[in-house]
């Protein structure tokens, strides 16, 4: 599918349903639907369990880790945080992320949770952005109770969601991170908005990763970036049996 036929939403006002609710389930054939600025609708279908929604197949490493992603899938019913965190993200950009990391990296992260503690692991000074607190205590809980892996005097964690997010994002300093994940709910804070903040907070050098990019509510913040250095990764993640897009850019 050519993504660039298809004009993306504006918001997040985007309908996702099974049309045949038993078949396309057990598929994850997924249809989204929008309105345009013009008044068209717009209809994507994309069956994930086989594809991303731009048509893309999963990397074969992806599909060689798919007794781990069971794994993981598993113990995600039981509880949120892992036993071994790990990021939510495409499998091959865990890879890619474990290969390029530095210990006393500066990380943001919008949108906490088991990647902030595979960060802090390694050794990150991070800042992770949370819209729920109530995900902020337990998240903060799990940190404290081991801190000889997790650093807890090296996190900033920030309550706070939309447009607050995105103006204290802006206050930062331009080009002050090392690494940047965009990884909100877009339910609280849209991601296209920050995309937009972030490009400008990141290193030269140093790189701005989004998650879902294959999403078309995601598809105007990817589109700012157009014409930068870029991996696009696809493939399963870890907690998921469907498949997915994560796309890195270096700035």
């Amino acid at each position: 599918m050519n993504r660039y036929k298809v004009t993306p939403p504006n918001t997040n006002t985007v309908t996702s349903r099974y049309k045949r609710p038993i078949i396309d389930r057990l598929l994850g054939k997924t249809t989204l639907e929008w309105k345009c600025d013009d008044g068209h609708d717009e209809t994507i279908s994309a069956s994930l369990r086989f594809t991303d929604y731009e048509g893309n197949l999963p990397s074969i490493y992806s599909v060689l880790r798919l007794p781990y992603i069971m794994k993981t899938y598993i113990e995600s019913k039981h509880t949120a945080i892992m036993s071994t965190p790990v990021p939510f993200l495409v499998m091959d950009a865990i890879k890619f992320l474990d290969k390029i990391f530095r210990p006393g990296m500066k990380v943001l992260e919008l949108g906490g949770g088991n990647s902030s503690l595979w960060f802090l692991e390694r050794g990150a000074n991070l800042t992770t952005y949370e819209h729920s607190s109530d995900w902020g205590t337990y998240l903060t809980s799990r940190i404290n109770s081991k801190p000889e892996f997790y650093y807890t005097g090296k996190m900033n964690l920030k309550i706070m969601q939309g447009e607050e997010t995105v103006r204290d994002l802006e206050s930062h300093d331009d080009h002050t991170f090392d690494i940047i994940l965009v990884d909100s709910m877009n339910d609280f804070t849209r991601r296209n908005d920050c995309m937009r903040a972030a490009m400008k907070k990141v290193k030269k050098g140093g790189w701005l990763i989004l998650d879902n990019s294959d999403n078309p509510v995601n598809w105007r913040g990817a589109d700012l970036l157009n014409g930068k250095d870029m991996i696009k990764f696809t493939g399963y993640s870890p907690m998921s049996l469907f498949v997915c897009q994560t796309t890195i850019w270096k700035m």
